[in-house]
């Protein structure tokens, strides 16, 4: 890949991401105030030395203006009854990306067992979950070469599953449905409940 085509994903990822922003802050407001500030790039740099990985320029790029799609809190477990209910699950198919402090623990789990049990070579780094114990969700593939840069999905007791698109693609996807009304995959189109997104 070319120094050109990773300037390109960075850039497809930062007009993805200020478009899906834009259309929260005017129809969800409630999971717009909960965006978390960015990450540090030092914060970057200090993930990717303990997993022993590059993180790719779009996701990169996202990071260092969200460190995640809502609070730390959100993904913990056990989820505390006595905070604000989570709102960083409001990518579809009931997906939320975590902080970067939460990618390292993540990274016990499924993806890393399957990476280290089959494929020490791999370098896998969990991005999406569904719920706090991130048994299930999508991963950017690491791993230098051809794949590097590409989504996968993983489940828990099954193999990831290497995918075809980018971070950077995934994005544009994510904001073309909701600025156009319109459902992603399997999803209905978005709404807004109590002024949150929610593709269900």
């Amino acid at each position: 890949m070319t120094d050109d085509q990773i300037q390109i994903r960075a850039e497809h990822t930062l007009v993805a991401w200020a478009r899906i922003e834009t259309w929260l802050k005017e129809h969800a407001p409630r999971t717009f105030q909960r965006l978390p500030a960015p990450a540090t790039e030092g914060e970057l740099r200090s993930l990717e030395q303990d997993l022993d990985l590059a993180v790719p320029a779009d996701v990169r790029a996202f990071y260092l203006v969200r460190n995640g799609t809502g609070p730390a809190s959100d993904f913990d477990w056990p989820t505390s009854a006595d905070g604000p209910e989570p709102t960083g699950y409001f990518l579809p198919d009931g997906e939320g990306v975590g902080p970067l402090e939460k990618l390292g623990a993540r990274f016990e789990g499924p993806v890393a067992a399957a990476r280290l049990d089959d494929e020490p070579g791999q370098r896998y780094l969990p991005i999406t979950t569904i719920d706090p114990d991130g048994f299930y969700g999508s991963f950017v593939d690491c791993t230098p070469g051809q794949g590097y840069g590409l989504l996968g999905g993983y489940a828990e007791a099954e193999l990831p599953n290497p995918g075809k698109a980018t971070f950077a693609a995934y994005l544009t996807e994510v904001a073309n449905a909701l600025c156009e009304g319109r459902g992603f995959g399997d999803d209905n189109a978005p709404r807004v409940i109590d002024g949150r997104l929610d593709w269900q």
